[in-house]
């Protein structure tokens, strides 16, 4: 995958994940999600420290090792739950705007891991932010719509990257997967999640 159509869909999941965030009540912040080990606010954060790690990848800056585990992140320490949806919006067009330059697509790149082709990391970005955006969408009763192309682009990439992600503790179990579903229900269950996850019953 490569830009302009890679950078244009990161941009696009990245927008997705925004809308999600900032429509999610602060009252709901401690509510489950589909991801069991994360509540709405642990996947803010989580969502937050991926802004900055994109970010960062494709502007080649070296990365800080504790951002994987900060929590809350830097930006949001002694931040009101309130204002942590306003802070993440500052970070979003920063990390988008850093794949749209075309030297953050070559070479290799890393977040955390192995290092692999920038290309294929650049993907799988594209995909985790389209799955959290529904993640949270799901978790606190909003409703989204993941356009044709970016669920095409999530389910190829977790086709071709998820057993390796699976071995390296980043994804769940597979979920067993509807033939019938469409490519984003696919693809969801692909990362490990339920597809027809609800939030319990308030």
């Amino acid at each position: 995958m490569m830009p302009p159509r890679g950078a244009q869909q990161l941009a696009q999941s990245i927008d997705l994940v925004m809308g999600a965030v900032s429509g999610a009540p602060v009252d709901q912040y401690q509510d489950p999600t589909p991801c069991s080990e994360f509540t709405v606010k642990d996947l803010v954060n989580h969502i937050a420290m991926m802004l900055l790690m994109t970010r960062n990848v494709g502007t080649h800056t070296e990365e800080d090792p504790s951002l994987l585990t900060a929590n809350p992140v830097p930006f949001l320490a002694g931040q009101p739950d309130s204002e942590w949806a306003h802070l993440l919006a500052g970070k979003a067009e920063p990390a988008a705007g850093a794949w749209s330059e075309p030297t953050a697509w070559k070479g290799e790149a890393s977040l955390g891991g192995p290092p692999m082709a920038a290309t294929a990391l650049g993907g799988i970005l594209i995909a985790e932010f389209a799955v959290h955006a529904w993640d949270i969408a799901v978790a606190t009763g909003q409703s989204i719509d993941i356009p044709e192309s970016l669920a095409k682009a999530t389910f190829d990439t977790y086709t071709r990257e998820a057993p390796r992600m699976r071995g390296l503790g980043l994804l769940g179990e597979e979920v067993p997967q509807d033939a019938h579903a469409g490519l984003f229900d696919r693809a969801l269950a692909l990362s490990g999640r339920d597809p027809g996850w609800s939030r319990p019953a308030q």
